[in-house]
């Protein structure tokens, strides 16, 4: 079993969005969401390294967000870790996260 290393609370989503690289706006789904970045599930990807423009709703919140792809999966998509934002949009990410994860889950 590996060993999580990641701290931040995660909500699984899924959450539409979208992103915009240097080939342009694409749609997609978010899932795997915390305050430190996500994962885009998506048929087109870019490569490490890249810088991206995150864009979702969350919360009844629109949040567009600055990232850099860390992880690529040629099938699924690929994760960002978001990067350079302003911290007004990184507050209101952070309290939005905090209450939806909050939230007692149905089941």
């Amino acid at each position: 079993m590996q060993n999580e290393r990641r701290s931040a609370k995660r909500i699984a989503g899924p959450f539409d969005g979208g992103w915009n690289g240097q080939a342009g706006t694409r749609q997609c789904r978010i899932t795997d969401l915390s305050v430190g970045g996500c994962f885009i599930d998506s048929l087109s990807n870019t490569g490490m390294g890249s810088q991206v423009k995150v864009h979702f709703q969350l919360g009844g919140q629109y949040l567009e967000l600055r990232a850099e792809v860390v992880y690529v999966d040629k099938i699924q998509g690929f994760a960002v870790a978001f990067k350079d934002n302003d911290p007004e949009i990184m507050k209101t990410l952070v309290d939005t996260v905090n209450a939806l994860h909050a939230q007692p889950v149905s089941r």
